[in-house]
């Protein structure tokens, strides 16, 4: 029987996969530079939203632009201010934390 090559051939799942992944990367380079060179954010949470982006990539990036993101310099507080904007930062620091340990207890439990 002859196989015959289709649109969705290994090549071009590897470069949709190495798109994506550079556009993960991308998001976390962004991130982790605007929460350390622009942000007034606690250092945890700075941390927390560089490993959240890191599991979520391009989707962790829209969520840090319009939650997190300090607009204009001296207006974190009063940009962060409603109470979604809280309830994200509360859930990023408890996704952040969780999944680390989740890592890290799998990492152990392998040894």
């Amino acid at each position: 029987m002859e196989m015959h090559a289709t649109p969705w051939a290994p090549d071009w799942v590897l470069w949709l996969w190495f798109g994506l992944t550079l556009l993960s990367v991308l998001s976390v380079l962004y991130v982790a530079w605007d929460l350390f060179t622009r942000t007034p954010e606690m250092k945890v949470m700075k941390w927390g939203w560089v490993l959240v982006t890191l599991y979520t990539g391009p989707v962790g990036l829209l969520i840090y632009w319009f939650s997190c993101r300090e607009p204009s310099p001296s207006t974190h507080e009063t940009f962060i201010a409603p109470l979604w904007k809280q309830a994200v930062g509360s859930t990023i620091h408890c996704a952040a934390g969780d999944a680390m340990g989740i890592i890290v207890a799998t990492a152990i439990q392998q040894l």
